[in-house]
């Protein structure tokens, strides 16, 4: 199937060296790459690694992103800002991290579905009625916040709301015309809401879905193989996947599989034909 100047875009929030991503820059040459390198990370030794390909764009408008804080959401806005400014036939945007690994080169779809983890916020739902003095802070992950954290969800149990609340994970995959309708959505009214909010990274993507009335847009999953484990970080985080994973995951038809460290991502994208 071909399709005629409608270019795949990936949109890499990362924080850390990305050497083993340099092979899928080159095979991947038909796609654009933007990057958002995080503020506290060291810029140039991953922009050496990566100057030589001219796919590959660094964002200049770098955030100091704080683990669940609105700087997470931040610095995702200004990475799709300048991916669809920056050209106009940047038709598919996956967004993921630097733990990402692609697992197909086949990124392109006909409907108008949008990969993204979407659900109701039931025991999170907290995070989106309360603001939190901590977010976006270093104090967030502190012993005074997991206080704060439970007194707010005693309010939130015992003060009833019929109002619903979305969560899902911030990775995702969508098409440029639903992008603008969720960015030229965004109010400065929206942005206040959220900026004191706890982990807004899982909120306000789905948010602007319902407020854009894109529910019936959603595909059942995000195409991204991912795996918890409450032996690790109590099941808050995914855990690293193994290199017999990743294969699973890209037979099954995943598009992407996080988290990966550099080791194991060196290890599958030197397999012979790994798309």
């Amino acid at each position: 199937m071909t399709f005629i100047n409608k270019k795949v875009c990936v949109l890499i929030l990362a924080h850390k060296p990305l050497d083993e991503s340099c092979y899928l820059f080159d095979k991947l040459s038909f796609a654009n790459f933007y990057i958002h390198v995080d503020a506290k990370s060291d810029f140039h030794s991953i922009y050496e690694s990566c100057k030589k390909f001219n796919n590959v764009f660094f964002l200049s408008n770098r955030v100091d992103v704080k683990w669940g804080g609105f700087s997470m959401v931040q610095a995702t806005l200004n990475l799709i800002n300048f991916a669809l400014q920056h050209d106009l036939e940047n038709e598919y945007f996956h967004l993921i991290s630097g733990d990402d690994v692609v697992l197909s080169d086949d990124l392109h779809w006909t409907s108008d579905k949008i990969y993204m983890d979407f659900r109701a916020a039931e025991e999170n739902r907290y995070r989106m009625r309360f603001n939190n003095i901590f977010a976006d802070t270093i104090y967030q992950r502190s012993k005074l916040n997991k206080v704060l954290i439970q007194i707010i969800k005693f309010f939130d149990r015992f003060n009833i709301t019929d109002k619903k609340y979305y969560i899902g994970s911030q990775w995702f995959s969508i098409k440029r015309k639903q992008l603008c309708i969720l960015i030229d959505s965004i109010t400065q009214e929206d942005i206040d809401f959220f900026v004191k909010k706890l982990c807004p990274d899982e909120h306000f993507f789905q948010y602007l879905i319902e407020k854009n009335g894109l529910i019936g847009n959603l595909s059942e999953d995000n195409r991204r193989f991912l795996f918890f484990d409450k032996k690790y970080q109590n099941g808050s985080s995914p855990i690293f996947l193994s290199l017999e994973q990743l294969l699973e995951a890209k037979k099954k038809g995943f598009w992407f599989a996080r988290k990966v460290d550099q080791k194991v991502m060196n290890k599958f994208y030197s397999l012979e034909h790994f798309f």
